[in-house]
């Protein structure tokens, strides 16, 4: 006698579809499967995983149960559309058999397919042979454990008898009786696990391994047709040519809520997506064909039956103005999603608090994780210190969430290398690595076509998405660089060496007064890299703005990756003498050595991902103690360094004891539910592109399908960070970007919509604010609709305000001279038009930047803060952030792809708007509270309620900028500031640094600093106003080939 352990052992052992046969056999066995008719179905039963769509994937014509486990198939028969046999329309019968409607309930799942009786006895004689074809007496093991497992539900799995009796000559007795033949049949298969998983009657019942998948949404339709080839309205090379060659290929069909898709029978794999949008439509042509279309591709199907083909066209035009409305509609701000009513959200300031909850989430995904970045650096650490080994760095939790069977996507910006180095294929070769074939990562774009010069745009949004309900919008990239704390530390020694921050935690200052060393031996750092870098504009020396990390300080600096070349302010070239002068003089005040390797990581990269018991590792246990939360090349001074051997993650850029680094001021939102799904939509959008475009053919790479807005679980953890608010996805892409042949520019609709619209103020956070109006080169509109809504306000009398906060310096080097064009430089700048219509345009609107301090070492150091956020609030109700900036790349649409949240406010609390009672809202007023006070030192007794009134603007947020500036300006000398306005003027500066306080009385320096408040300084207007220190982009390495507008 067999064991029910042996004929599960002789199952595995075959191969084919005697396999499925004989594991479903033994199941049977088991119970698994075993539930005759009249047995009630279980209370619980488990719904089918989402992830089998991709996982479970076998051919249409094997043997595999596409039901929900335990869950009874409920069947209803009825004759619809019967010709009544009288002998006048006897004849008709014959040509016009009668359809029977099969009603089919599967828990939730409702559908109907409507059949002829001749297709009930084709069904009927395949699973008799099927049945006959299990009891042949084949002399192997596998055949004799069939044929026990049949003999033991013999009674249950007889197939009754279907009449043969041709309709033209049966009466409605006749057909009351076979459609209760027709209901015992089905009743009878459907609880026999021998025929329900058969492949002819799931093809008959229509369903497949995508019916029944909660997460997909509704049963939909599903049906075998013929597909012409081709329709694509973006190129799929071959051969370095577009396919011309159309033939009709054997494809399964399939209609969601809000998609439709086709997968090949041969092998199951899904052969594409088409998501429902403003252009989805199905249309009726001629020979049985419906042309399915949607802004991406237009897709042909060929059906067996015309009364098929007209089903289908109804029911997708149906879903169009149903459950695809969401898509199919236009969407406020021209977007491709639309409102989404209280949605979960919650801000995250800097890159502590946005990777920590990254962090969480991804170690709580179930199914899948999306990733995109600008710049992705998969050695990152999400929580620091990194008291726990590898378990937070990136990488190593995403291969861990994949040996657990979760599928992880990243898609990734594939960088112009000659202009810049992301390292992406040392990202992907690094996420790849040991992934048991989870993670995929795909780097577009790939080639530059003659069209869309791809080569000069970049994917810039940054986006992390878990199991489509929980995702992350903002400009904070998983990369080095970016992590930061509100604080903002400009040193990071570990134990090493002594650093006293000028902003703790809090933001109040705590540095200690302490005598500076007069070594003459050890110059003090007081000059930020940004100096450094301003430098190489300001004396037209491209060569100086950076050192490279092979050189010491004697060294002449090579020239930075993809930066320009500047001019002096009146077009001339300094005099090679005068350049070497000035160069000597301020390079003699900087120390940079080569670079080291970081001992807070030496020899990291060979441990585990835990932390090892105390006494295994004595190195790791010796690393860690150091506490240094910026490890390697995290300890970013770009201005001095430029990102390189970023396959050496843990080499240091610079001397951390000698060089500040330059701290990243950034914002990120979390959002939960629906508008989490259309984050995701536009995620799968653009990896099925991609797919298409780079990896048709490729397996390893599935096309992705968006899951159902009916079914939204929520992460209750999550739930308790969220504020109820109305949302929106806002989007710029383009056919380059995301295969649509339309441009999307919805940031830009609704930024201007905000301006327009703003009754009070608007506090804004860009790492560029490049608007010029009236320019033929910068064209977006931001600055005019500024313009036009403070003359609004002047000529109404009313108190309205805008704050600006930018980076002091941005990069690259021509980004500085466009936003001082746009700022404050020239007749076309936004203060100067002002000027001329309002008189003083600082009572309307101001500019500020952040700047930081420490001491290291008994040295006095400074850098500014790196201003990356792309944030606009309105009227403490309203929110925008994500990825695009305040420039042509990131608003038009058709350069930089980007992604922003436009969020409204529907929960309020009592606050004040010019001294006025006001209904503010939770989200935007707690957000603008927080980055204020920030930035402000983080004084909990300053009232931050009234962001408009006097008092405020001026004397409390205006008088500690224009404090803390002035104190820069007389300790550090620092670069740029409304001292230096023209070339002698900074040339005499450069020749008088060792006066600034900082070099000839250290302990005064130290006193004046700890006047500072927080981080924030004024603007520097009038920073080389007198001259107009244009741009020669001709002189730079590669930047000579570019246009102008890469930089605007």
């Amino acid at each position: 006698m067999t064991t029910k352990s042996e004929e599960k052992t002789a199952a595995d052992k075959c191969d084919g579809q005697s396999i499925s046969d004989a594991i479903f056999f033994d199941d049977l066995d088991s119970g698994i499967h075993k539930r005759s008719d009249d047995e009630p179905s279980p209370e619980f039963h488990a719904d089918i995983p989402y992830l089998t769509v991709y996982d479970d994937v076998k051919p249409f014509d094997s043997t595999h149960d596409v039901f929900i486990s335990g869950l009874k198939i409920n069947v209803r028969v009825e004759d619809t559309d019967r010709v009544t046999p009288t002998a006048l329309l006897a004849p008709f019968a014959a040509i016009n058999p009668t359809r029977y409607s099969i009603h089919l309930q599967h828990g939730e799942f409702e559908w109907t397919v409507r059949k002829r009786y001749s297709d009930f006895l084709r069904l009927h004689h395949r699973l008799k042979l099927f049945r006959t074809s299990l009891a042949l007496p084949l002399p192997t093991k596998q055949h004799r454990l069939t044929r026990e497992a049949i003999r033991r539900r013999q009674s249950s799995d007889t197939l009754p008898s279907l009449s043969m009796k041709p309709e033209t000559f049966m009466s409605d007795e006749d057909f009351r009786h076979r459609v209760d033949t027709l209901q015992t049949y089905f009743d009878r298969i459907l609880c026999s696990p021998i025929y329900r998983c058969h492949p002819e009657l799931l093809r008959f019942l229509k369903v497949s391994q995508f019916s029944f998948v909660a997460s997909l949404g509704m049963k939909g339709m599903e049906n075998f047709i013929r597909k012409l080839s081709g329709g694509r309205k973006y190129a799929v090379q071959c051969f370095g040519r577009k396919t011309c060659c159309a033939r009709w290929l054997d494809r399964y069909l399939i209609v969601k809520d809000t998609f439709v898709a086709y997968v090949r029978p041969h092998d199951g794999v899904i052969g594409d997506v088409l998501l429902m949008d403003h252009k989805f439509a199905a249309t009726m042509k001629e020979d049985h064909v419906i042309q399915i279309r949607n802004s991406s591709r237009t897709l042909e199907v060929r059906f067996h039956r015309l009364r098929y083909a007209y089903d289908w066209e109804a029911f997708m035009n149906q879903l169009r103005v149903t459950k695809g409305a969401d898509f199919t509609q236009l969407n406020r701000f021209s977007s491709f999603a639309p409102i989404r009513s209280q949605s979960r959200v919650h801000w995250l300031i800097n890159g502590e608090d946005y990777m920590s909850t990254v962090a969480d989430a991804i170690e709580g995904a179930k199914e899948e994780i999306f990733i995109t970045d600008w710049w992705l650096s998969p050695e990152i650490y999400l929580k620091r210190p990194a008291k726990k080994g590898h378990f937070w760095r990136l990488d190593k939790m995403l291969q861990r969430k994949a040996r657990q069977g979760i599928r992880v996507y990243v898609l990734i910006y594939k960088e112009f290398s000659p202009a810049i180095v992301l390292a992406s294929l040392h990202t992907k070769e690094v996420l790849t690595e040991n992934s048991t074939n989870s993670i995929r990562v795909l780097r577009h774009p790939d080639r530059v076509t003659d069209a869309n010069s791809t080569v000069f745009w970049s994917h810039h949004e940054k986006l992390v998405v878990v199991d489509q309900q929980i995702a992350f919008v903002g400009g904070i990239d998983l990369c080095f660089g970016r992590w930061d704390t509100s604080a903002h530390p400009i040193t990071d020694p570990g134990r090493v060496g002594s650093s006293t921050s000028g902003q703790a935690a809090n933001g109040t200052s705590n540095g200690t007064k302490e005598p500076a060393s007069t070594d003459k031996l050890e110059k003090r750092y007081h000059q930020d890299g940004a100096d450094l870098y301003m430098h190489g504009l300001l004396t037209n020396k491209p060569d100086e703005g950076a050192i490279q990390p092979t050189q010491t300080v004697t060294d002449r600096p090579a020239t930075r990756n993809g930066t320009a070349v500047a001019a002096t302010a009146n077009g001339d070239t300094a005099s090679a003498a005068n350049a070497t002068r000035l160069w000597k003089k301020l390079k003699h005040s900087v120390h940079v050595a080569k670079p080291v390797a970081s001992p807070s990581l030496t020899d990291i990269e060979d441990t585990t991902d835990f932390l090892p018991p105390p006494g295994q590792d004595v190195l790791m246990e010796a690393a860690l103690t150091l506490e240094q939360l910026f490890l390697g090349k995290d300890y970013a001074s770009f201005y001095v360094c430029d990102f390189s051997e970023l396959d050496q993650p843990y080499h240091d850029l610079v001397d951390r004891q000698q060089v500040p680094r330059v701290p990243w001021q950034d914002v990120g939102v979390l959002c939960m539910g629906a508008i989490a799904r259309d984050v995701a939509r536009h995620f799968i959008q653009r990896w099925n592109f991609t797919k298409n475009e780079k990896a048709k053919n490729n397996q390893r790479y599935p096309l992705l399908l968006p899951k159902t807005y009916d079914h939204i679980p929520i992460d209750e953890a999550m739930l308790k960070k969220g504020f109820k608010c109305n949302t929106q996805l806002l989007r710029s892409v383009a056919h380059w970007s995301c295969g649509s042949p339309e441009t999307e520019k919805s940031i830009v609709n609704a930024m201007v919509y905000m301006i327009e619209t703003s009754q009070h103020y608007l506090y804004m956070e860009s790492q560029f604010f490049i608007s010029i109006a009236g320019s033929n080169d910068v064209t977006n509109p931001i600055a005019q609709k500024l313009y036009d809504r403070i003359l609004k306000a002047y000529h109404n009398n009313e108190t309205y305000r805008v704050y600006v906060t930018v980076p002091l310096v941005p990069t690259p080097v021509p980004t500085i001279v466009w936003n001082f064009k746009s700022i404050s430089h020239g007749d076309g700048s936004l203060i100067r038009r002002l000027q001329h219509a309002v008189g003083d345009p600082y009572r309307f609107i101001r500019f500020f930047g952040l700047r930081n301090w420490a001491q290291l070492n008994g040295n006095l150091m400074q850098s500014l803060v790196y201003v990356h956020s792309k944030l606009v609030i309105a009227d403490d109700r309203i929110v925008l952030c994500g990825s695009a900036n305040i420039n042509d790349r990131s608003l038009l649409g058709n350069r930089d792809s980007e992604l922003a949240l436009y969020i409204e406010d529907t929960e309020f609390v009592k606050s004040k708007m010019n001294g006025v009672d006001y209904q503010a809202g939770r989200f935007a007023l707690s957000l603008r509270q927080s980055l204020m006070r920030n930035h402000l030192g983080g004084d909990a007794a300053l009232d931050l309620s009234d962001p408009v009134c006097d008092h405020f603007f001026n004397e409390v947020w205006g008088r500690i900028a224009l404090n803390n500036a002035a104190i820069y300006d007389q300790v550090f000398c620092v670069i740029p500031t409304n001292h230096v306005s023209n070339s002698q003027e900074y040339e005499s500066m450069s020749r008088s640094r060792e006066n600034c306080l900082a070099e000839k009385n250290p302990d005064e320096a130290l006193e004046a600093l700890l006047a500072v408040k927080g981080h924030l300084v004024e603007f520097p207007y009038d920073f080389m106003a007198k001259e107009s220190f244009e741009i020669t982009i001709a002189r730079y390495k590669t930047a000579g080939l570019l246009p102008l507008s890469v930089w605007i």
